[in-house]
């Protein structure tokens, strides 16, 4: 079985953002590059995405034809309409769930292979986020449709966290592959890392509540006023944008600590590289996440990250190597606590240069396992079994690779 296979099938991804969107992330990047991944083993590809303010309806990008249609709640209605009126044109629909997928399987046609992939499960943050009646139905559609949906089809989640979560919390029996998420892994030498300030921190993602950034802040806040990091004027970059910025502001303000906190919104990759190639430590402090992308993209740039213990940052960290994980609780002030401890433990040795050189060393190690190029590959895999299998009426053995069994010594 080879990508081969791929040549000349056309295939949709649908994915209710693309990389323009107001509010794309790293789910956006993670289906651009699966469609990349399809593009590249001479597919004909389609990316099915809602159209935000000012997007064109249609457009050619890196030879994927983007199809825009629908609004945040009108963007599910518009792709099974889409996929229906072509489905004797759809050989295979890679479907990614970023709160829901599009229940694609509602309109296809029983042959018509799809893959589910999922992120990460949003029962906590549909309850959160929403009104009682809508995250009373949108907990049911993740939990109960869902399940029922796509329990013929082939199934994937991007860490270990995200598929015992989606046993433990959705009742999911049914097989589900590792497809792990990837990163642009810069050129950097860790001999670099002597040029790092000591007191440098950075905090990466999108500023939206179940991010919390205002709890990093406090831990920030914290270690400041620690005993062991007397004298020293530690500064904060936080990089991202979104709706939690102007809260985040207040906050950093009402904790005496707005002059030592630089709110740069979005950067490009340049941009951000500048601000790691500063920074000494990343914190995240994430309720939850699918795969910690910004820890990777931390990494990369020879930066160790101090985390909650909680799904995805824990896939995503190698503890003791590149970074530190701080056991979760209920509690946010324990969490605080806890992250600030941890933090002023990792600066107490930042102006050492070698501990910067060495740490970097660690987190590159582990980096270099992680990159858009091995997740292609393993997506381009991933999808000519499913053919292969929906072609055949057997099964497959899937070689994905999956980084997070490996371990780096320094």
């Amino acid at each position: 079985m080879t990508a081969g296979t791929l040549t000349g099938r056309r295939l949709v991804v649908v994915n209710w953002r693309d990389l323009d969107h107001r509010q794309a992330g790293g789910a956006e990047i993670y289906a651009w590059q699966f469609a990349r991944a399809l593009r590249e083993a001479g597919a004909d590809v389609r990316f099915l995405t809602a159209r935000d303010a000012g997007q064109s309806a249609a457009e050619d990008r890196e030879g994927i034809a983007v199809v825009r249609g629908g609004s945040r709640s009108g963007f599910i209605p518009f792709a099974l309409g889409w996929l229906l009126r072509h489905r004797d044109e759809v050989d295979a629909v890679i479907d990614p769930s970023c709160g829901l997928p599009s229940f694609s399987p509602l309109v296809l046609r029983r042959s018509t292979p799809v893959l589910l992939v999922v992120h990460h499960v949003h029962q906590a943050q549909f309850t959160a986020h929403l009104p009682a009646p809508a995250a009373a139905l949108a907990r049911w559609l993740e939990r109960v449709l869902m399940r029922r949906v796509y329990r013929r089809r082939t199934v994937a989640a991007v860490s270990a966290s995200t598929a015992a979560e989606m046993r433990e919390q959705l009742g999911w029996t049914g097989d589900i592959r590792i497809l792990a998420n990837g990163a642009d892994l810069p050129s950097y030498d860790a001999g670099r890392a002597v040029a790092k300030d000591a007191d440098r921190i950075a905090v990466l993602g999108r500023l939206v509540t179940h991010k919390r950034v205002d709890l990093a802040l406090e831990a920030v806040a914290r270690a400041q006023h620690s005993a062991e990091l007397a004298g020293r004027e530690l500064h904060v970059d936080v990089v991202g944008q979104g709706p939690d910025r102007d809260r985040l502001e207040a906050r950093a303000a009402d904790l005496g600590i707005a002059d030592r906190v630089t709110f740069h919104g979005y950067l490009s990759e340049a941009g951000k590289h500048a601000v790691l190639a500063r920074a000494s430590v990343h914190v995240c402090a994430s309720d939850a996440e699918g795969w910690g992308q910004a820890v990777i993209d931390a990494a990369a740039r020879g930066v160790p990250t101090v985390a909650r213990d909680v799904p995805g940052l824990r896939d995503s960290i190698l503890p003791g190597e590149s970074g530190w994980l701080v056991p979760d609780d209920a509690d946010h002030r324990v969490v605080v606590d806890r992250l600030a401890a941890a933090l002023g433990d990792a600066l107490v040795t930042t102006p050492d240069p070698s501990t910067r050189v060495r740490r970097a060393a660690a987190c590159l190690a582990w980096a270099a396992r992680f990159d858009w190029s091995r997740m292609r590959a393993d997506a381009r895999d991933l999808t000519t079994e499913m053919i292969t299998e929906m072609l055949t009426g057997g099964a497959t053995s899937s070689g994905l690779h999956h980084p997070r069994d490996a371990r780096v010594a320094v």
